[in-house]
């Protein structure tokens, strides 16, 4: 096996960061919940999207939206303008001479260019053109991606038997790209992130270790990537715009599931390969039998921080909607059109990939909040998917706005149509209830329908994100056992208007959910709530504008113990049904709705939030909050606990802060910052990557 490559060359050993390390036993030690404010990035740093249809204005050479036949010349113009909208130096900011850059598209197999289930060629060419154009023939372009389906000689030594590929990437056009290159004088290379070599490809690659272990528990936080994924200079992802059947949106952010090497873990990636025992797969939907845990968000999450991802380019020239049909073309783009492509001609560009990924969904009319991976690549400080953020530029959204339909059936529980369950609770109990007739309907917290607990007062416990749709009170509360007892969770929310919705809701046990005090729920059985379960029923409910209370009583006996929840818009249409309600947002904090409707959150305690970004480069933005005047300080140390800088050291009135970071005095590595008030501390680790 080879040595692993450790992104920030240090490994951390501060004890208080043991939660957040990679268990051996994943069956008995993972955990499903954590403190939200040891897991929760800054709030994210201002982007700039830009969105260019084939039909601007600015271009030379305009076509309709729809047409088939649009020429690469528009495409080329349209690529340049949406970058240069983005970024006035045309990838100077990011590239210079002796760089390598790596393109990764998205080629899942030999689809050709225009299916819409791979990556148009035309698209790529565009890039790599604007490429070089910063230095000619001084900037090594490698265009390059881990495809599940490439058939080499390797992959028929482990059994598999479709015909092999007849060069890399050939069918979708890449082949004659890097001929085009070569002869213009390019400095080009086409690359199997899998490995190039046909009978021995693990020599290529390196084990990527994640400080802190990662997301995804069972790769124990280390990675077989390609070496040109790990030695590039610049990383450039150029996905397709379409739905996928699994984690309902795929784009920038996804793209790089194609990062781990087939020829570790399978052709496809959850199989492994026989060469070594097959012990290497790409986890997904889940593996203990008894216990219920989406890997697949984790996973593409810890490949996108090795990525490390500088610019975005997305192609929507052609997309997909719903559940690919099999009939698309092998051989050319003339016949057996993959009959749901969404013919859109617009490119998506911007150095954010949330924020990216956060205007294609609004674009397909795909709530962001509902993306796993989406909300997750937040959380851990890969950029913004808040659209208050987020600045568009060029054509607008709703000018380019194409509802697409679902993937999977509605009324299929564990269709991606289900979206994401609020994660973030505020929770108290466990209440036993030996000897009580009738708990579901005794109060065990005083007044339970008008309860708006203040996080961490009284009975009620700090704000605790769990990983999962699935909320796993039996995995929170340790010591339930088989005893029968009671417990709350609560979270409040904000609704940009009073309005319909639906609330989808699924339990293995009685379940009675308060909306504003109001029972809009109640389930007394005990039922079948399966691992790949998100939902069971779907309630009528009226939101009010602003702020709402909800409340959700749960009794178990069983041992089980949990719950999903998330509200949706009332839509009748079942082909898009199953969308979070746009412009809802969960809080473990209550709000003052003003009368232009925006929410301000209210200061209730002592809060650390991780950096942003984070990793950085050179400087970064630490928030946090004191809910009490009096001494506070903000210091920064080092691996050894060497101080490195004081950000903050006296008498501080209460309120949310933001302190900037500028690390340009301090070596790469990890840092620690830590906060002190009223006899209370928190810490927040922080890598500094030049």
């Amino acid at each position: 096996m080879r040595k692993p490559v450790l992104y920030v060359g240090v490994i951390f050993a501060f004890v208080m960061w043991d939660l957040l390390q990679a268990h051996s036993n994943i069956g008995d030690m993972y955990k499903s919940f954590m403190p939200d404010s040891e897991t929760k990035a800054a709030s994210a740093q201002p982007a700039t999207v830009s969105i260019v249809r084939s039909n601007d204005p600015a271009l030379a050479n305009p076509c309709g939206v729809t047409d088939e036949s649009i020429a690469f010349q528009t495409i080329n113009q349209m690529v340049r303008r949406a970058i240069y909208l983005v970024d006035p130096t045309g990838l100077r900011s990011i590239i210079k001479r002796g760089d390598t850059v790596l393109v990764k598209p998205n080629i899942v197999q030999q689809d050709s260019s225009g299916s819409g289930g791979v990556t148009d060629i035309r698209v790529v060419k565009a890039l790599v053109l604007l490429i070089d154009s910063i230095d000619h023939g001084h900037i090594k372009i490698i265009v390059g991606d881990g495809s599940p389906r490439p058939f080499t000689t390797f992959e028929k030594n482990t059994g598999a038997t479709a015909t092999a590929w007849k060069a890399l990437f050939d069918v979708p056009g890449y082949q004659l790209l890097k001929t085009e290159a070569l002869a213009a004088g390019i400095d080009f290379r086409l690359s199997n992130l899998n490995g190039n070599s046909d009978t021995n490809p693990w020599p290529e690659l390196d084990a990527v270790s994640i400080p802190g272990g990662g997301q995804a528990l069972p790769q124990g936080g280390t990675y077989y990537v390609h070496q040109d994924v790990t030695h590039a200079s610049v990383y450039i992802t150029v996905p397709v715009m379409k739905i996928h059947k699994d984690v309902r949106y795929t784009g920038a952010v996804k793209n790089q599931i194609g990062l781990a090497a087939s020829s570790r873990y399978g052709f496809n990636k959850t199989s492994g390969v026989s060469q070594d025992g097959k012990i290497h797969a790409l986890r997904h939907m889940g593996e203990m039998a008894t216990t219920w845990h989406n890997w697949q968000e984790k996973e593409i999450v810890d490949l996108a921080v090795i990525a490390r991802i500088k610019f975005a380019l997305v192609d929507a020239i052609t997309c997909l909607d719903s559940t690919k049909t099999p009939n698309y073309s092998k051989v050319d783009n003339s016949s057996s059109k993959i009959s749901n492509r969404v013919k859109m001609n617009t490119i998506i560009a911007g150095f954010d990939p949330v924020a990216v990924d956060n205007v294609c969904c609004r674009i397909m009319g795909v709530n962001p909040d509902d993306i796993r991976h989406l909300t997750l690549a937040e959380r851990v400080g890969l950029g913004t998917n808040n659209p208050d953020n987020i600045t568009v530029v060029g054509s607008t959204i709703e000018q380019t706005k194409t509802v697409f339909r679902f993937a999977q059936p509605f009324g299929t529980t564990n269709s991606c149509s289900y979206g994401q369950s609020n994660r973030t609770w505020l929770l108290s109990g466990l209440f036993p209830t030996a000897g009580i007739t009738d708990p579901m309907n005794h109060e065990f917290v005083a007044n339970e329908a008008a309860v708006a607990p203040e996080a961490g007062v009284g009975t009620w416990s700090r704000p605790t994100y769990f990983t999962d749709d699935q909320i796993l009170l039996n995995d929170y509360y340790a010591t339930l056992g088989s005893q029968s007892a009671v417990s709350y969770a609560f979270t409040y929310f904000t609704s940009p208007s009073a309005l319909p919705a639906e609330l989808w809701v699924g339990s293995d046990e009685a379940l009675k959910i308060f909306l504003n005090g109001t029972v809009v729920y109640n389930y007394s059985g005990i039922r079948t709530f399966a691992g790949n379960e998100f939902y069971k029923e779907i309630v009528p409910i009226t939101l009010r504008q602003g702020s709402n209370r909800l409340l959700v009583k749960s009794y178990q006996t069983t041992g089980k113990y949990t719950f999903s929840l998330n509200i949706c818009e009332a839509q009748t249409n079942t082909l898009f049904k199953g969308n979070r309600v746009a412009g809802l947002k969960f809080s473990s904090e209550a709000g003052i709705t003003s009368v232009d409707g925006r929410t301000t959150p209210i200061v209730t305690g002592f809060a650390l939030n991780n950096c942003y970004p984070n990793p950085f480069n050179p400087s970064t933005q630490i928030s946090f909050s004191l809910g009490m005047p009096g001494f506070a300080s903000l210091t920064i140390y080092d691996i050894n606990g060497r101080e490195v800088s004081s950000l903050l050291n006296g008498q501080t009135p209460a309120g949310d802060y933001t302190i900037a970071w500028n690390a340009l005095h301090v070596p790469s590595g990890m840092y620690f910052c830590r906060l002190v008030s009223g006899g209370r501390q928190a810490v927040q680790k922080l890598v500094l990557v030049r």
